[in-house]
């Protein structure tokens, strides 16, 4: 009994070692369209050549799906299945994804919006700010959308970066002091800081010379709006 069993298994293994011989040895040198051959590599290489390429090998092409991407221009190959280099009979089935290039979305329109709503509407239409620049604007709210860059509207490929002009309103300034100054030196000083000189009035001062500064308005320090002009009251020798 135990060697009829050896016999049993040592004809089944001999018989399906004989298949395997047969399937991929035998057969594929004595049938037509059976040789070996390697699989080109198709990934990079436009469509009507990477069939051309597979045709020549004998090897039906066999497109999959297509799909955007940013790595490969339209109508080429992205990937194959079975992968280049791979040993194959005639005859065999090269699957392939088309890419489509990249994906274009539009800018959207974000113009009077906040940064943040302005953020989450690019990142929606699957871009990305890449840049968030700060300017003084007088007519619009601080932390508003001024402009765009590229436009609203324009055409980009996805993950493309957009540049954001966000305002800070009016900018502040605080007024600096110029008690005790003459009215050029005063004058000087209000031009450096982006003020400027406003009403002159003269008030007498028996302990300073005349043409000192002995009174401003708006006070030293005070936060104001660049631009915005500064009273100054000067000594006067004469009563």
């Amino acid at each position: 009994m135990r060697t009829f069993l050896i016999y049993l298994v040592t004809a089944v293994v001999s018989f399906f070692f004989g298949l395997f011989v047969l399937d991929q040895v035998i057969l594929p040198q004595i049938s037509v369209g059976g040789r070996l051959v390697e699989v080109p590599h198709l990934e990079g290489v436009p469509l009507e050549k990477a069939r051309a390429m597979c045709e020549k090998e004998g090897l039906y092409f066999t497109m999959r799906g297509e799909t955007y991407n940013l790595d490969y221009a339209a109508n080429h190959i992205l990937r194959q299945d079975p992968e280049s280099g791979v040993v194959v009979k005639q005859g065999r089935q090269v699957y392939v994804i088309l890419s489509l290039g990249p994906e274009i979305v539009s800018v959207p329109h974000v113009l009077g919006l906040t940064q943040r709503q302005a953020t989450i509407l690019i990142e929606r239409s699957r871009l990305e700010v890449d840049t968030v620049l700060l300017v003084s604007d007088s007519d619009v709210a601080s932390g508003r959308v001024v402009e765009l860059h590229p436009d609203a509207g324009s055409a980009l490929p996805r993950g493309g970066k957009v540049v954001l002009t966000v305002s800070r309103g009016v900018q502040k300034v605080r007024v600096p002091s110029v008690i005790d100054k003459s009215l050029e030196e005063a004058s000087t000083l209000l031009a450096e800081a982006g003020l400027e000189l406003g009403e002159i009035s003269y008030k007498f001062n028996r302990y300073l010379p005349p043409d000192r500064v002995i009174d401003q308005q708006p006070l030293e320090r005070t936060p104001v709006e660049r631009g915005i002009r500064v009273n100054l009251v000067l000594s006067s020798s004469i009563p």
